[in-house]
């Protein structure tokens, strides 16, 4: 592994963005996201009650959430997304909970009388958590020792999750990844081709001139993306590489440090039954800059300590480049279905072909993905 300056101390030197610091302001001012009645009503019902202000989560991204006082201590409120079923919220919860039962670092949910952990009011789903102590540092300026040791804190901790939960299978069901060890994927080949049709047929309905530009790109390239998808999908299932739960969006927006080696990871979410290595491509992918090139020293430290926790054979990791390509062909799918299920903004479909183009990324940088490697005897 790749050595590390030395560190007097595990007190991580960080600076904020202005965009943290406008958006925490911003979370302070704006009224409560879960209006106060609706907290106290359904806190009721966890045999809870307020003791102090509620506060806006800054850092909130695809869900509703609420930093509370209780007269049992701190908690995170959520509020799930419409579109997010209770099989789904089963699945991730189910997740938890085998995390809790073997005393691995992970967001704890509170749980009503019954033993459910969530409750339901004016078809909106909500849940709660312990609150976590430490710091998300997403969106800070960190000194560059630090950030690289940080890395490797993360790669031990995802290889540590994956050998967690190798063979459990959740409660309820996802409609990201497989529906089983041994099943095919409930969003399979057949159902992306009809997507990926309907998808054409809505974007010749776009009107703005700069999203237009996108979705055409995106029409003109839709028979070889489907064409790509369903001869890696054929490819990889011959291969028959180790399926686990991932967690799905892992990276440092989802993850509470308490010193450089210690981070819990959070948000479940997306958690899945998936190829392991689909976990690693979602994690690399976040190194990228903005002008395409990547924070190479980051990826190293960072697989490097997965791979001393949690080894990759030479069969699994030479099929890297292949899965690297399925996961962003899929995740320039899911941009473009996210594009007219929220109304837009530009950027799903700029995010869309950008995933499609950096496709061929792992195939085309071999000696890059050399470097990654790490042999073991």
């Amino acid at each position: 592994m790749q050595n590390i300056p030395f560190l007097p101390s595990k007190t991580i030197l960080s600076f904020p963005r202005p965009g943290r610091l406008s958006d925490h302001i911003n979370s302070r001012i704006r009224s409560l996201d879960i209006d106060q009645e609706t907290v106290e009503a359904l806190l009721c019902q966890f045999g809870l009650k307020l003791s102090g202000r509620a506060k806006n989560l800054p850092n909130a991204r695809r869900n509703t959430n609420l930093i509370i006082e209780t007269n049992q201590g701190r908690k995170i409120f959520k509020k799930y997304r419409k579109d997010w079923k209770h099989s789904t919220i089963e699945f991730e919860h189910s997740i938890l909970k085998e995390l809790e039962r073997v005393k691995f670092p992970a967001p704890r949910l509170v749980s009503l009388p019954d033993g459910q952990t969530w409750v339901s009011s004016d078809n909106q789903n909500f849940c709660m958590f312990d609150f976590i102590d430490g710091k998300n540092y997403s969106s800070s300026f960190l000194v560059r020792p630090h950030r690289v040791r940080m890395m490797g804190t993360s790669g031990r901790t995802l290889a540590a999750l994956h050998k967690q939960l190798v063979g459990f299978q959740p409660k309820g069901q996802h409609h990201l990844g497989f529906t089983g060890f041994d099943q095919d994927r409930l969003r399979d080949i057949p159902w992306h081709a009809k997507k990926i049709e309907e998808l054409c047929s809505l974007s010749s309905q776009i009107s703005e001139p700069e999203d237009q530009q996108y979705a055409d790109w995106l029409v003109q390239n839709s028979k070889q993306l489907y064409q790509e998808l369903f001869d890696l999908d054929k490819t990889l299932k011959n291969v028959q590489l180790p399926r686990i739960i991932i967690h799905g969006d892992y990276g440092l927006h989802n993850l509470i440090y308490s010193d450089l080696d210690h981070a819990v990871p959070v948000d479940y979410e997306l958690s899945r039954i998936e190829w392991r290595m689909s976990d690693l491509v979602s994690v690399i992918s976040k190194f990228r800059y903005k002008d395409g090139s990547y924070d190479y020293e980051s990826i190293i430290q960072f697989l490097h300590a997965y791979q001393h926790e949690f080894p990759i054979d030479d069969a699994e990791w030479q099929h890297f480049p292949l899965v690297w390509k399925y996961y962003k062909l899929m995740k320039g799918v899911q941009y473009w279905i996210s594009y007219f299920e929220t109304n837009g903004p530009v950027r799903k479909l700029r995010d869309s072909r950008k995933e499609i183009e950096y496709s061929n990324w792992a195939i085309k940088n071999p000696e890059w993905l050399a470097k990654f490697r790490v042999v073991h005897q």
